[in-house]
């Protein structure tokens, strides 16, 4: 589910977010299986694993539909957004697929994420028509918090998506959608809703999935997402947490091969992204500075929403 003020900071509260944004992180920890979404027939996705060498690729969700899947810190659950006909909500999975608890039965709620700690889940929520937002919400899926408004409901889009929390737990990355497939920024806000800025331009148009380092140094996206500059490709870059020291780790040019963000690996070494060539793509993996590319598999299904975990 994608559907979806800068406000303006004084010198003060700036500092103090840039300075939030370096307090300690947590430790990486050990590579594990890599889940990823894969549309099976038409907006009907399920859930797939393989392990970081490219071996043992498992269908792991046999259900309506499955995508956006978020491993928890000690990888023993996997948070994803599970649609039915009648919504989508956020649903705990154990780690070969089968259902642990349904956490939002009613309404339309998608892309979550785990805190650090495994204790909060950021998610995004459609309330009503031009009532979009990230909201926290507890584990076992209790105390539901707004956090943000995305103010362009009354657009194609309007939404606030893909959150993600910083690896010390204090803030909260996501993508702001102005205009669907055209106008879309990254933005850090506090979890208690306070200190919104935006750390991407909208000229970039990043794609939706982002991800911190589990050191808390990096975050790594997508630009040109939507080929809103014709014959250019999509390529990953990594920022710092307060928007500076862009850096390309992938060098396609001329649109015929684009590469979009998945996630660090959880010892923070590698970043594991999607190739596309026209109707063939490919899960590959890539060192944190750009170096190594390896390519895991190749074929014609398209692995969306890739999230690296510890599980083994």
């Amino acid at each position: 589910m994608t559907r979806g003020h800068i406000l303006a900071l004084g010198t003060a509260v700036v500092v103090a977010l840039i300075a939030a944004l370096g307090a300690t992180a947590t430790p990486p920890g050990q590579n594990g299986l890599i889940v990823y979404a894969q549309e099976l027939r038409p907006e009907h996705y399920q859930l797939f694993t393989i392990r970081p060498d490219g071996s043992g690729t498992k269908q792991i969700t046999h259900l309506f539909s499955a995508r956006n899947p978020d491993w928890s810190p000690n990888g023993k659950t996997i948070v994803a957004e599970v649609e039915s006909k009648n919504g989508a909500g956020i649903t705990l999975l154990s780690p070969t697929g089968s259902v642990v608890r349904y956490l939002t039965p009613k309404g339309y709620q998608g892309q979550p994420s785990f805190s650090s700690d495994g204790k909060w889940i950021v998610y995004e929520r459609d309330i009503a028509p031009g009532n979009n937002g990230v909201w926290l919400m507890r584990s076992n899926g209790t105390d539901l918090r707004r956090v943000t408004r995305n103010p362009f409901g009354a657009g194609e889009c309007g939404c606030d998506t893909d959150p993600n929390f910083s690896p010390n737990g204090k803030l909260i990355t996501f993508v702001r959608i102005k205009k669907d497939h055209s106008l879309q920024a990254l933005f850090v806000v506090r979890r208690d809703g306070t200190g919104l800025r935006q750390l991407t331009p909208y000229a970039w148009e990043v794609a939706i999935k982002h991800d911190w380092s589990p050191d808390g140094k990096l975050i790594v996206l997508t630009t040109n997402a939507d080929y809103v500059r014709p014959n250019e490709s999509a390529n990953l870059v990594t920022i710092r947490p307060d928007g500076s020291g862009m850096k390309n780790l992938t060098g396609f040019t001329d649109g015929t091969e684009n590469a979009f963000a998945g996630s660090f690996s959880p010892d923070g070494e590698q970043i594991v992204f999607r190739i596309e060539s026209g109707d063939t793509y490919s899960l590959a993996v890539i060192d944190r500075d750009g170096g190594n590319l390896r390519r895991l598999t190749t074929g014609k299904g398209r692995p969306r929403n890739i999230d690296w975990g510890t599980h083994r």
